[in-house]
């Protein structure tokens, strides 16, 4: 059961990682196993490559925590395959995005005060990183995007290793950093849908998940020193972050771009137009009903995993 449950956790946290603006960390977090998948991650060392090479696998089980590690690796490649192909099948980053965006607009909200209680003892200096990564993330948010996608192989490793960092990092979204760099559509879209059929494709789907293990190998050590080390300042910075993060998703806006003031501007016009929001709630009560919808799904993921028993 779970083995089961484990991998229904990697699926989401797959998912989460697919669509632009959102952390698999966070989502992980949420659920509980975020400590844990770090540390397991974090122990891989030079002793860990000579248990493979020489088939230990009982070392290989306790060393790696596999019976953890490996469904919730499962449950991210079934999602990376099957949300991929969903995504353009039911257009739920096309025409149906601002929906999609609404109902985990709601759910990351509701996830601040969840990994601010994981702060075991608040104290005013964490104020301060409360608003460093708050301030970092909305800083990321505002950066103009390569418009142009860049096939050279060491760019796509680049790729990979840039984009594990929001995979791995609490508010920090791969799946749009990848945005800006150029090669979202050309690494989670085309090549995860033609890999089996484009040798191409498969070269640089390669390319690009082995800089994400070069990268997770090496900033799951440094981020499991700091939550062992500086773990209220880290979780500080981490609700920071969530909060920033909020700008990359926010479902109502005048255009694409995350700029403050395309965020602002629906609002500023139902204002100047009515005097009031109540034109706005209308026009906009779907997206409400789900951000509120999104909100309370937390609450249920919460229970489900138990999530204060993992991160201590």
């Amino acid at each position: 059961m779970k083995i089961f449950k484990n991998i229904f956790f990697g699926i989401l946290i797959g998912i989460a990682n697919i669509i632009p603006g959102l952390s698999g960390a966070t989502v992980a977090l949420i659920l509980g196993v975020y400590e844990q998948l770090i540390n397991s991650v974090s122990s891989i060392k030079k002793k860990t490559i000579d248990d493979i090479y020489k088939f230990r696998i009982k070392n290989l089980y306790n060393d790696l925590s596999l019976n953890f590690l490996i469904p919730i690796i499962i449950g991210i490649c079934i999602s990376a395959i099957i949300f991929a192909k969903a995504l353009d099948y039911f257009e739920l980053l096309e025409k149906n995005k601002k929906y999609t965006l609404s109902y985990f607009f709601g759910l990351i909200l509701a996830s601040i005060p969840l990994v601010f209680r994981m702060i075991e003892k608040f104290e005013k200096k964490h104020i301060f990183y409360f608003i460093l990564g708050t301030f970092a993330a909305v800083t990321i948010s505002i950066l103009p995007g390569l418009q142009e996608e860049n096939k050279n192989i060491f760019f796509i490793f680049f790729c990979g290793f840039i984009g594990i960092i929001g995979m791995i990092v609490p508010g920090l979204s791969g799946s749009y950093l990848l945005l800006i760099l150029g090669n979202y559509n050309l690494l989670v879209k085309e090549c995860v849908n033609k890999f089996h059929q484009d040798i191409n494709a498969l070269i640089y789907l390669s390319t690009f998940f082995i800089g994400m293990l070069f990268g997770l190998l090496t900033l799951s050590k440094f981020i499991s020193w700091l939550l062992k080390k500086y773990r209220n300042e880290t979780l500080a910075i981490i609700c920071g972050f969530i909060l920033g993060s909020l700008i990359f998703i926010w479902p109502i806006r005048s255009t694409e771009s995350t700029a403050l003031l395309e965020i602002v501007s629906p609002i500023k016009k139902e204002l100047n137009l009515n005097g009031n929001l109540n034109s706005y709630i209308n026009n906009n009560y779907k997206l409400i009903f789900l951000i509120i919808m999104g909100y309370f799904s937390l609450i249920f993921l919460e229970n489900f995993s138990n999530h204060k028993k993992c991160i201590k």
